[in-house]
């Protein structure tokens, strides 16, 4: 970060608005001594905002010993992916991408002869070559990560069951 954005970023955001930015973007559980870096404030003053954080369910903790790690809370998160498939695409779209997925997924299961992405794992030792060992490992963490889109997606489609938008048409 160069000086002068570090300067725009501490002069236009209170210590609490860092702290919340960077403990919400983390892609990995990380310590109050990094977040506090990152953020550009005091330990002291990251762990207080953290705890807050945790407490308003927004940031979920993991203490193993002496070492607390955040990251953004799994639920929260899903919620929120779930609202903005809900705000930004209509019923139609939602539904074409659900069976994209699933037409993805059917495909995997008849390639690989498998059920889930732990039985194609599990298929690695009868993978013809390292290529296709790679293949199929690739594969399973699609499928999983589909797996999980799919869900929010299905999710997304029963909010218009219960809270219909006739005005919405915004597109994908």
């Amino acid at each position: 970060m160069s000086e002068e954005s570090e300067h725009d970023w501490a002069t236009e955001l209170s210590a609490a608005e860092r702290v919340e930015a960077v403990a919400l973007t983390v892609s990995e559980p990380r310590t109050a001594n990094w977040i506090a870096g990152e953020a550009d404030v005091a330990h002291e003053t990251a762990t207080k905002y953290l705890t807050r954080l945790v407490d308003d369910g927004k940031l979920s903790a993991d203490t193993r010993g002496q070492q607390t790690t955040y990251a953004p809370d799994p639920v929260g998160q899903y919620l929120i992916e779930m609202r903005e498939l809900y705000e930004d695409h209509s019923p139609d779209e939602l539904a074409t991408s659900l069976e994209e997925m699933n037409d993805q997924i059917r495909s995997w299961k008849m390639e690989y002869d498998v059920e889930t992405p732990n039985e194609l794992r599990a298929s690695l030792s009868s993978a013809p070559d390292r290529e296709d060992e790679r293949a199929r490992r690739e594969a399973a963490r699609k499928w999983e990560h589909l797996q999980t889109r799919r869900r929010l997606v299905e999710d997304a489609l029963r909010l218009y069951d219960r809270f219909p938008r006739e005005q919405h048409t915004a597109p994908a």
